[in-house]
């Protein structure tokens, strides 16, 4: 290429480059905002679970009680209370007398 024609090239190389610069800053910042909406979205969700997972686990401690697994195994499994006598201990390898 002749000089003449780099010349005429440069205001037309110097045009591309910024329009290709100012279109890359528009993606970032298209693209700043769409990562801020998913963390968003994400955060939600974060704390719907976690709140969740509290819920079951107090639903978890209040089912688990001695007197609410006592209430169950008596109504639905329909076991009685051990009476003086009928337990059997076990200590080490032998089997103690019952009481």
């Amino acid at each position: 290429m002749s000089e003449d024609g780099v010349e005429n090239l440069k205001p037309f190389l110097s045009v591309t480059i910024i329009i290709a610069t100012l279109f890359t800053v528009a993606f970032m910042k298209m693209e700043v905002r769409r990562l801020g909406y998913v963390v968003l979205k994400e955060t939600r969700q974060y704390k719907a679970l976690k709140d969740q997972s509290r819920l079951k686990s107090m639903e978890y401690a209040r089912l688990t009680r001695p007197e609410q697994i006592r209430k169950y195994a008596m109504s639905r499994l329909t076991l009685n209370e051990a009476r003086n006598g009928q337990i059997i201990q076990l200590v080490g390898r032998r089997i103690a007398v019952p009481q």
